[in-house]
């Protein structure tokens, strides 16, 4: 059994995670992906999907052109064994037969589990297959919508979508951006953004600002760009 006091290490936040589950276990696991749909017969027909694909990939590169196979056939080229595909399974089999709620979220090679039940974090943490397990705890350490900073300026913090701009759009966000940076502060990953050619914003981009007047007046510039405001509280 699980000793959430030892087990789980805490990540601070304004809320549980996805608003519902306190526990996460994150974990490694070949074709992990195939399990976007949980059901046994569509982890089959993905699984084949792949093993057709893989097959051509191979034979496309086949001739001639061995040092280029190699760099591009790598993970994603690699046989999928019976024993991986036994491995989803079970995993399925757990996730499907569970008694309470829970998320799956899955990446690549890498899933997470959000859920309030410790027996289901105990039965995936038994679970041999399942490799680099870490677990995680939701503490809530502030109110909604607020984040804690040590020192700050300004009042609320906005972060970006991710939004494709064209290139006369990012022009006028730039200059946007550029004449009000006396007033704002604007995120690291942000700042190194706006000379570059690059025209796609991402979501960990943000604005520090004081007065919501500047939000309107950036949503003039682009309007929705700002996909969450946050309040800037003070650290304890």
């Amino acid at each position: 059994m699980i000793d959430s006091n030892q087990k789980f290490n805490p990540v601070v936040k304004d809320r549980l995670f996805y608003d519902q589950f306190k526990y996460c276990i994150s974990f490694h696991l070949d074709e992990i992906n195939c399990l976007r749909e949980l059901d046994h017969d569509s982890i089959d027909e993905m699984v084949q999907r792949r093993q057709a694909w893989r097959q051509i990939a191979q034979q496309r590169w086949v001739n001639g052109k061995q040092s280029y196979k190699s760099n591009i056939l790598g993970r994603r080229c690699k046989e999928i064994t019976a024993s991986t595909v036994s491995d989803l399974h079970a995993l399925a089999e757990i996730l499907l037969t569970a008694s309470n709620k829970f998320k799956l979220v899955v990446s690549v090679d890498q899933g997470y589990v959000y859920t309030n039940d410790l027996c289901l974090i105990d039965q995936l943490d038994a679970m041999p297959q399942l490799t680099h397990k870490n677990y995680t705890q939701a503490q809530i350490d502030r109110p909604r919508n607020t984040i804690q900073l040590k020192h700050s300026q300004h009042k609320y913090r906005s972060y970006f979508r991710l939004i494709k701009l064209t290139a006369d759009e990012k022009t006028q966000l730039v200059k946007f951006l550029k004449n009000h940076q006396n007033s704002v502060r604007l995120s690291p990953a942000l700042t190194q953004w706006l000379p570059i050619s690059f025209n796609r914003t991402q979501d960990y981009f943000f604005v520090d600002y004081d007065t919501t007047l500047w939000l309107t007046m950036l949503a003039l510039v682009h309007p929705g760009l700002i996909r969450k405001t946050m309040q800037i509280i003070q650290a304890k």
